[in-house]
This record gives structure tokens, sequence and C-alpha cells, in this order.
């Protein structure tokens, strides 16, 4: 099926209509068409160095060989089967591999969509083994739009809606807290809550 070509503007124009975007207050007046490594690449052939690593999603660039090759290997196989309903070996061995690498006694992962569900699993823990109700998060953060993640993030104009009460018991600090898993084995950045002595 052929693809009529639009310009820029037609674009950006179906996107305001269609696309929601409400939560940020502008986006950068680029259509993307396509990506290698650090950069993008407009519409018109503009190329431009994505410093967002598209919002730290590719990590390991855009379009890596080796990340494309493993995803053309994997969807020839197996897209999708629930990995809450059937066993399934890539999950499997992922898993292992995060338990090898990440602190002694945190053996358990749970594989999750999006940073927000790792976030809200995430508080979700912590409540659960201190037994304690109380949030601290840093000012200026942010950790998705759900409701509880909302509640979390210390930016005052991202939680400015009518939607009613968040999450109570909340506490924002100031200073610098960054926790990161690094790539190693193969393995890139990402999301994922790890669980301590298999609980």
């Amino acid at each position: 099926m052929m693809m009529e070509k639009r310009t820029s503007r037609q674009v950006m124009n179906d996107y305001d209509k269609y696309v929601m975007h409400s939560f940020v207050k502008s986006l950068q007046p680029i259509v993307v068409a396509s990506a290698k490594g650090a950069t993008v690449t407009d519409l018109d052939g503009k190329t431009y160095i994505d410093c967002f690593s598209g919002i730290s999603v590719v990590n390991a660039g855009h379009c890596n060989p080796k990340v494309v090759e493993a995803v053309k290997q994997q969807v020839e196989k197996l897209i999708h089967c629930c990995t809450y309903v059937y066993y399934n070996t890539p999950a499997t061995d992922l898993a292992k591999k995060l338990a090898e690498i990440t602190p002694e006694g945190l053996q358990k992962t749970f594989f999750c969509n999006s940073g927000a569900e790792a976030v809200e699993t995430a508080l979700k823990v912590g409540r659960k083994f201190s037994g304690k109700h109380e949030i601290i998060a840093l000012m200026c953060s942010f950790h998705g739009r759900t409701l509880g993640t909302l509640s979390v993030t210390g930016q005052a104009g991202r939680k400015n809606y009518a939607m009613g009460p968040i999450l109570g018991r909340r506490s924002f600090r100031t200073g610098a807290l960054l926790l990161q898993m690094q790539p190693r084995a193969g393995i890139p950045w990402m999301w994922f809550a790890v669980c301590k002595d298999g609980r």
C-alpha cells in the first residue's frame, strides 16, 4: 500500500488533531522520518542529534544492528504469549541473567510494559515490605502519568488536573539519587522491578 507523501506541516496538523499530547507544553517542530545511531532525520532530510535517546528507550542507538537482528530473529519465532499465562524461554533466560548480574538476594524479575508500571510496582513493593506508607520523592522528578506515578512526580505543573485526590503521605526532597542498570552481557538498560529473596 502506497502512502501519500505529506509535508511536515500536514503531519503536524494531523498529529495535533488525533494524538493526545496535552501533558507537555509543546512538541519540537520536527517530523522524524528515520533514525540511525544517535541521529534522527526529518521528512525534509535534515539530520539532528537525538540528545533524548528516545527518552532513554534507545540507549544502544537508533536501529542498532545487533538489536534489529535480535528483534527480527525473535519476532519470526514468537512475538507475545503473556509471561503471566505461559512459560517461555526468552523471559526465563533474561530473568536468570538479571539475577546473575544484580546484587545478591535480588533474584525475581517483574517484567512490565513501561517505566510507570515499574514505578507503580516499586511503590507497592515498598509499602508491602516496609509496612510504611510515606513516600519520599525528589523535587523536579518525573515518574509517569498514572495516578500513582503522578503522585510521586515532583513537578506541580504535571499534576495540575482536576482529577481528584492523589496518593497521600508524600514528601518531596531536593538532592540527587541515581539508580541505573548499566548495560552488561549484551542486555541493554531497561525498566524492571526486582524483588528480594524470591518474593
